[in-house]
């Protein structure tokens, strides 16, 4: 049976239309929950820019991003322990040992959605998902904004070091560097340094556990304020109040015109399969007997 939120009659130029209709799924399900929960979250990044220039995703996106403070993401958590339809869905918490990356993902059961850095990995689970990514309350000065984002960059380094993610040269190195240096003694540091000024308001908040480097990283915290719902493809979801002057300080002034192909080249698909209606370990294991096939040639 189709569902009526999603749209089966679209063209799908870029052979994901079924995979974006399964994160709009997983969207309206978070939605519905954060609503029943009183926990306030926008659509972040691409996907804020994908509902204000598209009214919806933006075509050759295969994800789904959304911000929540450090206060609403912690009630989140506490109702996920509690309410969670887990026979649906499976929530990863950030920093967790199943997912060492500093931002948390709810993920659909009974779907795949598998990325290199873990294809040898069916302990983790590799549903289809939707992120769900901090904003941190930023440093007033410029000083303690430097050392918020390094603190961050290197606990990211450390989080990708924990994959399988391969190197070369000096990324190689810096992800070395992250996984030794990056300790029992100096992560606890670190996270502080990253999360010192949440529990006071500030004028300021930062994205920093993302892909934008430090300039657009930081933003005044009233670009957020109330949610605004807008449409997304067959449904509303919520953007930041002042959703036009976090998307220009985020892409630049031209963020409603399309990007030329050099630009969109960039986004590549992030899984190397993706199915809405095969599990991410019956997949993990046809790929396994596919490697052995290959090697025993």
């Amino acid at each position: 049976m189709k569902l009526s939120y999603m749209r089966p009659n679209l063209p799908d130029t870029y052979g994901i239309l079924e995979l974006q209709n399964k994160i709009l799924e997983i969207a309206l399900y978070l939605d519905a929950f954060c609503k029943k929960h009183n926990i306030t979250y926008y659509l972040m990044s691409g996907s804020a820019l994908g509902a204000m220039r598209h009214q919806g995703f933006i075509p050759w996106d295969d994800d789904l991003d959304v911000f929540m403070d450090m206060k609403n993401y912690q009630k989140f958590v506490q109702a996920c322990k509690a309410d969670l339809d887990t026979t649906r869905y499976h929530f990863q918490p950030a920093d967790s040992t199943e997912l060492p990356y500093l931002f948390a993902k709810l993920r659909a059961n009974g779907t795949a959605f598998i990325e290199t850095v873990w294809a040898n990995r069916p302990d983790v689970h590799q549903g289809v998902f939707v992120d769900i990514m901090c904003l941190n309350n930023a440093a007033p000065t410029l000083l303690g904004r430097k050392i918020q984002y390094y603190a961050a960059v290197l606990l990211k380094a450390h989080a990708v070091s924990r994959t399988n993610y391969s190197a070369a040269g000096l990324k190689k190195l810096q992800l070395f560097i992250a996984k030794y240096g990056v300790n029992a003694l100096t992560k606890p540091l670190l996270l502080w340094l990253v999360r010192r000024y949440n529990k006071r308001p500030t004028d300021t908040v930062a994205h920093l556990f993302g892909h934008p480097r430090y300039k657009h990283c930081f933003y005044p915290a009233e670009d957020f304020g109330t949610p605004r719902y807008v449409p997304f493809e067959t449904v509303q979801l919520p953007v930041p109040q002042k959703v036009e002057d976090y998307l220009t300080r985020r892409f630049g002034k031209n963020y409603m015109q399309m990007p030329d192909e050099k630009t969109r080249a960039q986004y590549a698909t992030h899984a190397t399969r993706w199915s809405t209606t095969q599990d991410y370990k019956e997949l993990l294991y046809e790929q396994s007997l596919y490697k052995c096939h290959k090697k025993n040639e």
